[in-house]
């Protein structure tokens, strides 16, 4: 049996589901999200969780391998504004619960392992990494000294400013993500001397193309990303503008394929999705690795079948 921990609204998981079902592959999904768990059921006895909801009922002993989409209370912009002490606690009590469970299924095997991808998730670890196993990587200060970062802006023609987490934040005409942006000297009139949190910057390297390579186990899918088309997407493709951004298939770089698998190895990883720069001189350039990153936009324009790797690996670490 496949427990699947995800919310409501993945469709990543709705398509894999319908594979799964094709396959006979027995599966569990375990929504995370707010007003799926005012509908689930727990309970916790004899070091065994069962686990009821609109999908039907499951008990831990019976779970083979995980995918884990989502490990945690999955909030909507709106729930991330609520302040009511009854509804943190809620929470705060659920993910406790969550933890629980996640402790019990702790041997079996997960895509991904939970507590190697959220230490993969830190970007920090993976610029060590990443150049350890000697990967070309961005000239890149983090700081909060203001004089520190106007000399780094200083040796480079261009820069870039990017934030560690990526959210979305209310303004008055709605939400808005903030994404990588050039930044001036400028921009920086505002910084205090004292009291800022760390600026991460990058020196700007031109593109000729971006890369989404995603690794299911063994099974490598990249998809070129002609980003410089757009206009809107040109500085950062998750500002989507699908219809002027054409993506495709390729094949990586013998040396890159074997840095990927190295990173992978270290992180002890199973799924990852990895973005790279490519330069007008086709240098490939490492930004950063998503150990839980959305993958089905890229299946759908180019046709790579990361769902059936996922639905294969599902399968073969499955017991009836």
């Amino acid at each position: 049996m496949v427990l699947i921990m995800t919310d409501r609204f993945d469709a990543h998981v709705d398509f894999v589901i319908e594979k799964l079902k094709a396959e006979r592959v027995p599966y569990f999904r375990f929504n995370l999200d707010v007003e799926s768990l005012k509908n689930t059921f727990v309970s916790f006895r004899n070091g065994v969780w069962n686990i009821r909801s609109e999908f039907g009922e499951i008990s831990t002993d019976k779970v083979s391998c995980v995918w884990c989409r989502k490990a945690f209370v999955e909030l909507t912009l709106q729930e991330k504004g609520e302040t009511s002490v009854d509804f943190k606690i809620w929470k705060n009590e659920w993910n406790r619960t969550l933890l629980g469970v996640q402790n019990s299924l702790k041997e079996l095997p997960w895509l991904n392992p939970i507590r190697k991808a959220y230490k993969g998730e830190n970007k920090y670890y993976q610029m060590e990494l990443a150049q350890k196993i000697g990967f070309n990587f961005p000239e890149t200060l983090i700081s909060n000294r203001k004089s520190e970062l106007l000399e780094f802006m200083d040796s480079h023609k261009k820069c870039l400013f990017k934030l560690m987490t990526q959210e979305m934040y209310e303004v008055d005409d709605g939400f808005k993500g903030l994404y990588t942006n050039v930044i001036t000297k400028d921009d920086l009139k505002k910084f205090g001397e004292m009291g800022e949190n760390p600026l991460v910057l990058q020196e700007y390297i031109e593109k000729q193309y971006e890369v989404r390579y995603t690794v299911v186990g063994d099974k490598h899918f990249v998809c070129r990303i002609d980003s410089q088309k757009s206009a809107k997407a040109n500085e950062d493709w998750r500002r989507y503008d699908i219809s002027h951004t054409p993506h495709s298939a390729i094949e990586p770089p013998a040396e890159i394929k074997e840095k990927v698998n190295k990173l992978m190895e270290i992180l002890g990883l199973v799924y990852g999705a990895l973005d790279f720069i490519v330069t007008p001189d086709n240098k490939w350039i490492f930004l950063e690795i998503n150990c839980m990153g959305q993958y089905l936009w890229i299946e759908e324009l180019t046709g790579l079948q990361i769902s059936d790797a996922i639905v294969s690996w599902l399968k073969n670490h499955t017991k009836e």
